[in-house]
């Protein structure tokens, strides 16, 4: 475990095993954010995962020339990168057929239910748009730190992981 310290393979704390009361070690910090918003990112609820990805893109963007190499090894290869692959397993599980839409209650004994957009009224629709939102994040946040994520000695398995993604993205659209 001491050879780990510091790369994002080594274990981070949970949420509830930090202690609020002494100082945090800013690594801990990120890491236990960035692993619950990653969680967060494969929510049912489509603005559950919305708001997820905003967030940690928001965070990065705002935070990243701050972070320690380890803290971006992190994020990379603890949230953004297997994101990446439970994002697609989602999307491809997904069902495109069944109506998402929920009901708000009965009127006359008939259920009344929301009405949606009918480029939002199938889970399998409700996925395709987290996996354009994590493609435009990720894709922003490889070109907003490239210098840094370059430095990285695991780069190339991450830059190869996205342009993976990418490619996947580009192959998938022709189903839509």
């Amino acid at each position: 475990e001491a050879e780990l310290a510091g790369s994002a393979l080594a274990p981070a704390p949970r949420y509830g095993e930090l202690r609020v009361e002494e100082p945090v070690e800013s690594h801990e910090l990120w890491c236990a954010i960035a692993r619950q918003l990653r969680r967060l990112a494969a929510d049912e609820r489509t603005e559950v995962r919305t708001c997820s990805l905003h967030t940690l893109t928001s965070i990065l963007t705002s935070h990243g020339a701050q972070l320690s190499g380890s803290t971006w090894d992190y994020a990379l290869f603890r949230a953004l990168l297997p994101m990446m692959r439970e994002v697609c397993e989602a999307a491809a599980a997904a069902c495109a057929t069944q109506q998402v839409a929920k009901p708000l209650g009965k009127e006359g004994g008939v259920p009344v239910l929301m009405l949606l957009h009918h480029s939002r009224d199938t889970a399998s629709k409700q996925w395709d748009e987290t996996w354009v939102l994590l493609l435009h994040s990720s894709t922003r946040l490889f070109r907003a730190f490239l210098p840094t994520l370059m430095a990285r000695p695991r780069f190339s398995k991450a830059w190869a992981r996205l342009l993976a993604f990418c490619r996947t993205s580009l192959l998938a659209a022709r189903r839509s």
